[in-house]
């Protein structure tokens, strides 16, 4: 939504200085070894990857006709990604990807926390360069978890995901990556699950057909095994 929450604004700025933190090494290590030989890169191997994201997913904005009771969710959000994959060439890589994103609410204390997991094909170019691009594809799945009181809330739905980004390579093992992707969501089921008064839970799930997307910009560091 587009109205102004405070505490989503301290959030915000903490993960402004995070990644501005990130970014100054960047700035700092690139220098240092852009004058070097080519870093030897691995043609295959195992890699891992750790990314703090910034996340933009579409959402309702508070009209005048809402009523207290709704909850309306913070568009912009922050949290962190985790890969592993596998490089069979040098210019092609199988890769997992899991990661979520914290969303602030209208109502105090309260989180939508918006989690992905996918499978990705990666094609990678300029073999043996120290900066080289990349894109992406894959398919997984998608929820949104929101706790309100004694009620947990998700909403499912299969994604279809597509990036691009580059990563520079520090050493032959260590390197920067900065990329974006961009998550199509198809929701498709709708699950509440509720403490009763006296003890015990109840569930409840219905089917849903709508659609959504979130747009996600990363900085993180990849290891080559």
């Amino acid at each position: 939504m587009k109205r102004t929450l405070s505490q989503s604004n301290q959030r915000r700025g903490r993960w402004a200085a995070l990644f501005a933190a990130f970014a100054l090494t960047a700035g700092v290590a690139l220098p240092a070894v852009g004058g070097a030989a080519p870093v030897p890169t691995r043609s295959h191997g195992w890699f891992l990857g750790a990314y703090l994201l910034s996340d933009h997913m579409s959402a309702e904005d508070a009209g005048a006709r809402n009523t207290p009771e709704d909850v309306f969710v913070q568009e912009n959000g922050g949290g962190g990604l985790l890969t592993v994959g596998y490089a069979f060439t040098p210019g092609f890589a199988l890769r997992l990807v899991a990661g979520g994103a914290a969303h602030e609410t209208t109502r105090n204390g309260s989180e939508v926390n918006h989690v992905t997991a996918t499978v990705e094909a990666v094609f990678r170019f300029l073999p043996g360069e120290r900066a080289r691009p990349y894109v992406f594809g894959g398919l997984g799945g998608a929820d949104l978890k929101f706790t309100a009181g004694n009620l947990d809330s998700k909403v499912s739905g299969g994604a279809a995901v597509l990036g691009a980004g580059v990563v520079y390579r520090l050493t032959g093992h260590l390197g920067l990556d900065l990329g974006g992707r961009l998550d199509l969501i198809n929701w498709d089921r709708v699950e509440v699950v509720a403490d009763l008064p006296g003890g015990g839970t109840t569930r409840l799930e219905n089917p849903v057909d709508d659609s959504g997307s979130a747009g996600k910009i990363l900085l993180g560091a990849v290891w080559s095994f």
